[in-house]
């Protein structure tokens, strides 16, 4: 793919190259060169998204016309879910069958977003001591989204379709180890006949993005990616009073209580690290086991893992991929080399393909003091450690800085009392799965993890802020 930037309606060339390569993840293969956008180009886009706002050309359309939009906007990604499937896979070595389903859900977030604005008033009305007290919900203004190389196009579309529904020019800035789906989508969009500016595309690094955040022109920044990214754009976004939406990492704890189901519980450890390569923010990071079945799990996960095929992301017979790019293989590698020094042991029971990709076994670590696992690795990996009472299994889960996502094992109603007392966001009982509990409960995050909730409406709502007016007195 050449990769392009969308500025004022128009596809323009990066204006230079960056020091590294895209690899297709299985194979090696070169896909394309990583591409930066300039500072004349970022301003321009900015310039652009200023003025499409202060037009209103979008802001003051009636919700059902902006439903309608965002419905067509739907409809003009699904036409393009196998190609956006297919560059995910490639890039972040995410098994196809999976990006197929993140595919999917790039349309669903529209058609979402346009459901509620649908059933949402954008005013309501107090009455007051002289008339009416107006409430109103209104776009900030332009925004700047940034999204992760892992499940670029689901999160990408959830957070635009959310920005549209609320009135806001986007700036999208995707990872620049794999920007292929975000150009797909931009595409499609650019079809849909919105106002130019509304929509826009910059390609880049880090840099690019801190140029986005920190222009005062920006009103809010929503951002998925890890906890390093994070802190610079709070720190940024920080010094405008600037709202930040941060989705950012975890070290997830699945706790396996004494009265667990076994088989159920080695099926949630490994579909916590195999799903998406194990590259996903909820993933198993500490795996909690009751002293009592610890053997019993061990064997059954064991069991499990040895008939786990990995290989190619295309192959529609791999269970799982390879991970995103060469350095963070080797992060990975190098984490699971600093916990062997500290005495941990690697059980690794997957077999590797024979291809040139960047392939890891999954693994879990055995032998570690929980306080000396709690990092998040952000790979296929994940700590083990024993526990003999309910109290010592909820201060080992809630022993991490992170609170995004944790997962109980035990009989329902002993896994739902330890569960309320574990500090996460996001507790799943006797399941491990990437799907919300319900399509529109929220995905909060606690501590590290990030700051402020996402969801159908929660991220809506982010990107709006409330006016109030209405008479406060009358002269004599």
């Amino acid at each position: 793919m050449e990769l392009r930037n969308f500025i004022e309606g128009q596809w323009h060339a990066p204006a230079h190259e960056l020091s590294a390569d895209v690899c297709d993840a299985s194979t090696g293969e070169v896909l394309f060169r990583q591409r930066g956008s300039s500072s004349q180009q970022i301003e321009q886009a900015i310039r652009c998204a200023e003025a499409v706002h202060a037009s209103a050309a979008w802001s003051s359309l009636a919700p059902t016309e902006k439903a309608e939009a965002l419905e067509g906007i739907a409809s003009l990604i699904a036409a393009r879910a196998e190609s956006i499937a297919v560059a995910d896979a490639r890039c972040t070595g995410v098994i196809l069958s999976l990006t197929t389903v993140v595919a999917s859900i790039c349309s669903a977030a529209f058609n979402a977003a346009a459901k509620l604005l649908r059933e949402t008033d954008t005013r309501v009305a107090f009455e007051g001591p002289y008339g009416d007290v107006e409430v109103e919900r209104l776009p900030l203004g332009p925004v700047a989204v940034i999204a992760p190389w892992n499940a670029p196009s689901g999160i990408l579309c959830h957070k635009l379709a959310s920005a549209l529904a609320a009135g806001c020019p986007v700036i999208i800035k995707p990872s620049e180890w794999a920007p292929e789906s975000a150009q797909i989508i931009t595409e499609a969009i650019s079809e849909a006949g919105l106002p130019v500016g509304l929509i826009q595309l910059l390609h880049g690094d880090g840099q690019t993005g801190a140029a986005l955040v920190g222009d005062t022109r920006i009103a809010a920044v929503s951002f998925t990616g890890g906890l390093q990214g994070g802190r610079a754009v709070a720190a940024a976004a920080a010094r405008d009073i600037k709202p930040a939406q941060l989705e950012l990492g975890g070290n997830n704890p699945v706790v396996v209580l004494a009265d667990a189901d076994i088989n159920a519980a080695a099926d949630g450890v490994v579909t916590g690290l195999t799903t998406l390569n194990g590259q996903w923010c909820r993933a198993l990071g500490r795996l909690l086991v009751h002293q009592s079945c610890y053997d019993a799990l061990m064997e059954a996960v064991r069991s499990r893992l040895k008939t786990v095929r990995i290989g190619s992301a295309l192959d529609a017979d791999s269970a799982m991929g390879p991970v995103v790019h060469k350095g963070h293989l080797q992060h990975i590698r190098d984490a699971i080399a600093r916990y062997q020094e500290k005495g941990a042991v690697a059980v690794a029971e997957s077999a590797l393909p024979d291809l040139r990709g960047n392939f890891i076994a999954p693994t879990l670590l055995t032998g570690l003091a929980s306080s000396d696992a709690l990092e998040e690795i952000f790979g296929p990996v994940a700590t083990v450690h024993t526990f003999d009472s309910d109290e010592e299994a909820i201060a080992q889960a809630n022993e991490t800085p992170f609170g995004l996502a944790a997962y109980v094992f035990g009989e329902e109603q002993h896994a739902l009392a330890v569960a309320r007392r574990i500090r996460a966001g996001n507790i799943k009982i006797n399941a491990v799965s990437m799907l919300n509990l319900h399509p529109l409960a929220p995905r909060p995050a606690w501590g590290l993890s990030g700051l402020g909730d996402e969801g159908v409406r929660e991220t809506f709502e982010f990107f709006r802020g409330t006016r109030i007016i209405g008479v406060a007195g009358r002269p004599a």
